[in-house]
């Protein structure tokens, strides 16, 4: 999980962007049949200029989340995109918008349903690579 970028254009929001990063590196630490690499190991590249792949092998990650979070007024949108490290190719991504008001509970709704979108993208690939291996 690579920081969330903040595309407020507001400083002042890079705080709800790193507490967002937090709860989806939280939530998908929970996720048994990933590897989520620490918060302080991310945070490094916050603002890197590294193109995905290089963090990717840096990282030695085969997969990343990344996404970013914008905000005017009272509204919220997050992005998060599942992003396969190799081809630099998309898996997935969604977008989630929402009332600023109650945001604890806008981050834990959004980092459950990107952990579950995630885990069952996952598992049906992990499902599909396994069948290869033993066909081959």
């Amino acid at each position: 999980m690579l920081p969330l970028q903040n595309l407020s254009g507001d400083p002042s929001q890079d705080y709800f962007a790193d507490g967002m990063t937090d709860e989806l590196t939280t939530q998908l630490a929970k996720i048994k049949s990933i590897r989520v690499i620490s918060r302080t190991s991310a945070m490094r590249y916050k603002n890197a200029q590294k193109s995905l792949p290089e963090i990717a092998r840096e990282l030695k990650v085969d997969a990343v989340v990344e996404g970013s979070v914008t905000r005017s007024g009272s509204r919220v949108r997050i992005q998060a995109q599942l992003v396969k490290a190799s081809s630099d190719h998309h898996l997935w991504a969604d977008s989630y918008e929402r009332d600023f008001r109650d945001v604890l509970s806008l981050q834990a709704d959004v980092a459950q349903g990107i952990a579950n979108q995630i885990r069952t993208h996952l598992t049906s690939q992990q499902r599909q690579d396994s069948r290869r291996k033993v066909v081959r």
